[in-house]
């Protein structure tokens, strides 16, 4: 029974919606429905006006901001990297990983293909807000730093909008069967993944609606 707002343009009214773990859930709807909005509810960027947001049945406001910050990462379409190594930029958030659990976050998001050929691999430098990647490649590499901090809650607002469908798709089934306790819910545009989400809701005119699979063939 969430409702939600910016000053006074209400965006989501009394929406109750259930996420499961290790399953992959999809928002879609036009541009300034609220698919963002959810996610950021979700991470507690903000507090609902009425209603709760709840994990694992306690209110997300009784947690500390670092069980918090444990529990839940989030991609944004637009990325942003520092002026840094790939190395230092990937584990930003999880600094003792190994250079192999790095690897592997890489594999994961589809990264280690172009990483592999720099010449000095994850330890090559990158100029200010990533200067040296293209658009796709630097939103590959936020999203093996998220894969990285391994929190079991993984949010992507659009994070995949810069890939081509091959690559989106292959990228969210790495995650889903080599990371399967994960909960991911991602924000889209595209029909391509529907299909691979065990739920797809609609979000429009401040209300969230579950889709079929009759609904999909249509979206």
């Amino acid at each position: 029974h969430v409702s939600f707002g910016y000053q006074e343009k209400e965006i989501l009214h009394d929406i109750s919606v259930t996420l499961r773990k290790g399953t992959l859930t999809a928002l879609v709807g036009p541009s300034g429905s609220g698919k963002s909005t959810m996610l950021k509810l979700c991470a507690r960027f903000y507090d609902p006006r009425k209603g709760s947001v709840r994990f694992n049945g306690m209110d997300m406001k009784e947690l500390e901001p670092e069980s918090l910050m444990k529990h839940c990462s989030m991609v944004f379409q637009d990325v942003y990297l520092f002026q840094d190594t790939l190395k230092n930029n990937i584990r930003f958030g999880r600094t003792d990983a190994t250079d192999e659990e790095i690897i592997e976050a890489l594999k994961i998001a589809c990264a280690w293909e172009f990483v592999e050929k720099l010449p000095d691999t994850i330890n090559s430098a990158l100029g200010e807000r990533g200067r040296g990647l293209s658009e796709g490649q630097a939103q590959r590499i936020s999203i093996a730093r998220a894969v990285l901090r391994n929190a079991p809650i993984l949010l992507l607002d659009e994070a995949t909008s810069a890939l081509d469908v091959t690559t989106e798709r292959k990228v969210l089934r790495n995650i889903i069967e080599q990371k399967p306790n994960k909960t991911c819910i991602v924000t889209t545009h595209r029909p391509s993944v529907l299909n691979m989400c065990q739920r797809v809701y609609r979000v429009m005119e401040t209300k969230v609606t579950e889709l079929d699979e009759d609904c999909l063939l249509y979206t």
